[in-house]
């Protein structure tokens, strides 16, 4: 039952407000994406992204159209689109130094379209993973990620045992990853491998001589066989199911993606049951209509078909012949995907996270060649074969090598339910861009509520339609949607609101110049590692904004020492920093009269602004009855650190409740000082314990 209360607030100034609140479902997880302004293939034009590489492996870019020939189905077709698309930037590929003792470096705030995205696919749901193969794919993995991993990129991490890894955002931050891909474990499963009873055969042969040629008779064989074919066919629909799942959220991406799957294998039989077969073939399509590439990783590591191993017990031939004959049908499916995709399949690698530098140098750019299919192509469901051709000697091409004749299906938008755009962006783990979001949040603990996260955002003027309203006021009406998941993928909390806002004459040009803000508290009742949403739509023009964000609740109650709570805002008159306050939900909205508001986080050089910041369960110094701490901020600009401070004194000695102490620092940059993105790092000591904590956060210079 949905529970619906009007309110109306009047706005300091000039504004006016009503808030709807309504109880409403979870977002669901599996988006239907829209798929216009994106790369695809319609009965119009076929696109084909092609990677162009010398004898040695490296980009060729200076090809024009003249130099390529494309053939559909063995025919000869006009290329009339055309482009060279680079993807170098980010692409300084110098090996990051690690220090286990140094402090975590902040993340770079990306918000460039130029930013290489990275999708890991690891397969932990597969019943023929052995701990050995998932131990190799998570090591590798973390390896990347520690050491060559750019500051600019942005990766995720999903896993085909499903779970809290498919609602996860792109990041730059390390530390996530990390958290992320250290659940890839190994469970044990009974399906087993497909040559299993002809080893069980070979060991009953020696174990109880020539007079038993098995331990089951023909009907119990045949019995496990069905049941663990079964078992693995089911775990390899889930993989499709996952692998879908990604690209399908990778399409509003336009261009070339690079996922790469690590797995023991997908198993093919050839000959019976060819579901298989044919998801397969339709996740391949599914990636060509997307422009996804797939670079398979067989997580076996090196291996030799065929090698008898302790587990065997026996050496016999037809065992040998049996483990060719698996392994080829693993490597087959992947390599397959790998083929079809204009990817390549890695394998016999024991150390896997040099093959995805590799890779990513390899994938730095790529031609785009468009042609118009003959009329008829998308009549019927054949597979129609493109083959991409470079006249000059000496190079190689990577492209994708064909796609089913069916035209790309737009579905139509819905902005009512579960599906809508609005939910679509929650789900998403990009961020939706139609309107822009500048989003804060600040995570803290109050002794009388408890744990809380507040929601700080700004809407900018420019995106807002203002309409007509009575007595000569105009009015903009916002959707908000949010939601709070914890490391299952849970939603712990969650709300959904409509916002008519009603603006004098006197205040529309103050709300067009510097935009809405919106504060509000959620409360969060256990400490955790949690994940935050936010959807908001203008319900005039329907365009829809995101933003999303990572937050930490401490556990106060534990006596953890942890810093919380990090922003930086202005400064009010008395030389102190204007802090955000939370607001009741029905007047969460307010009018914003600077850009140094928490939410919006723009100063200009040389200009003083403030940092405030929270420290919780200090410890106390017996001689003083004090607890003695020192702050230390750094300033990160593209990755690198351009300034860090003295360690300095934490003002503690007037406030009441020494489990939570409050201060705050004041900053300002030269003159000088380039405009663009930076990143604040708060450090925090404990003297008396020895302990440290930090918390970073972003700001931008304007001119």
């Amino acid at each position: 039952m949905k529970i619906k209360i009007l309110l109306t607030i009047l706005f300091a100034l000039f504004i006016s407000s009503a808030a709807m609140a309504q109880e409403t479902p979870p977002p669901t997880p599996t988006p239907e994406i829209d798929t216009e302004d994106i790369v695809r293939i319609s009965s119009e034009l076929v696109l084909v992204d092609t990677l162009v590489l010398d004898k040695d492996g490296n980009q060729v870019t200076d090809l024009t159209a003249d130099d390529f020939e494309v053939l559909q189905d063995g025919k000869p077709q006009r290329i009339t689109n055309f482009t060279y698309i680079s993807g170098e930037a980010g692409m300084k590929a110098e090996r990051a130094k690690t220090d286990k003792k140094a402090l975590p470096l902040p993340p770079v705030n990306v918000r460039s379209n130029q930013a290489r995205i990275i999708t890991f696919v690891i397969d932990d749901g597969n019943c023929l993973a052995t701990p050995e193969g998932l131990a190799l794919a998570r090591d590798g993995v973390k390896k990347f990620i520690s050491e060559q991993m750019q500051p600019s990129d942005r990766v995720a991490i999903y896993r085909t045992r499903g779970g809290s890894s498919l609602l996860q955002m792109y990041t730059s931050n390390k530390e996530i990853l990390r958290r992320t891909i250290n659940k890839a474990r190994w469970f044990p499963s009974g399906c087993g491998s497909a040559f299993e009873a002809t080893r069980s055969d070979a060991t009953a042969k020696i174990m109880t001589g020539e007079g038993k040629a098995a331990f089951d008779d023909e009907n119990t064989k045949e019995f496990k066989a069905d049941a663990a074919q079964m078992e693995r066919n089911n775990q390899v629909r889930g993989s499709f199911g996952v692998l879908n799942f990604v690209i399908d959220r990778l399409k509003v991406l336009p261009q070339r993606k690079i996922v790469f799957f690590v797995s023991e294998g997908i198993p093919i039989t050839f000959g019976g049951d060819d579901t298989i077969r044919d998801g397969l073939r339709q996740v391949a399509d599914n990636a060509i209509r997307a422009s996804v590439v797939f670079y398979t990783v067989s997580e076996k590591g090196l291996s030799i078909p065929g090698m008898f191993e302790a587990r065997d017990e026996v050496a016999d031939e037809t065992v040998r012949e049996a483990r060719i004959e698996e392994e080829r049908s693993l490597n087959s499916g992947l390599a397959y995907l790998a083929y079809q995709t204009g990817g390549d399949f890695i394998k016999n690698k024991n150390f896997i996270e040099s093959e995805l530098v590799k890779v990513l140098r390899k994938e730095s750019g790529y031609y785009l060649l468009g042609y118009q299919p003959e009329s008829g192509t998308f009549n019927g469901k054949d597979f129609h074969k493109i083959t991409v051709r470079v006249k000059r000697d000496g190079l190689r091409i990577s492209s994708r090598k064909g796609f089913y004749g069916r035209e790309e299906e737009v579905s139509k938008k819905n902005f009512k339910n579960a599906n809508s755009p609005l939910y679509q962006a929650i789900a998403s783990p990009f961020q939706e861009n139609g309107m822009d979001i500048r989003l804060t949040t600040m995570t803290g603990n109050d002794a009388k509520t408890g744990n809380f996260v507040r929601a700080i955002f700004h809407v900018n003027g420019d995106d807002l339609t203002l309409v007509d309203d009575v007595n000569g006021m105009k009015k903009v009406v916002l959707d908000v949607v949010g939601v709070i998941l914890d490391e299952k993928g849970k939603v712990v909390e969650e709300f959904n609101r409509t916002s008519p806002i009603r603006i004098p004459e006197r205040g529309v040009a103050t709300v067009k110049q510097f935009g809405l803000d919106y504060s509000s508290d959620l409360p969060v009742k256990k400490p955790g590692f949690y994940s935050f949403r936010l959807a908001v739509r203008d319900e005039t023009s329907k365009r829809v904004g995101s933003a999303g964000d990572y937050v930490e609740i401490g556990n106060v109650k534990k006596d953890k020492f942890f810093i919380s709570g990090l922003i930086t805002t202005s400064i009010s008159a008395d030389g102190k920093p204007v802090l955000p306050k939370s607001r009741p939900v029905e007047a969460a909205f307010s009018p914003v009269f600077t850009t140094g508001e928490p939410s919006i986080r723009q100063y200009q050089a040389g200009v003083p602004f403030a940092y405030s910041f929270t420290v919780y369960n200090p410890d106390i110094d017996r001689s003083s009855g004090q607890p003695r701490l020192t702050a230390q901020y750094r300033i990160f600009k593209d990755g690198e650190m351009l300034a860090e401070s003295p360690e300095k004194p934490v003002e503690a000695a007037m406030q009441t409740d020494r489990s939570r102490i409050e201060d705050y620092g004041i900053l300002r940059l030269n003159q000088g000082a380039a405009t663009g993105e930076y990143i604040l790092q708060l450090i925090i000591r404990d003297k008396v314990s020895n302990k440290t904590s930090t918390q970073w956060i972003d700001f931008e210079l304007i001119p």
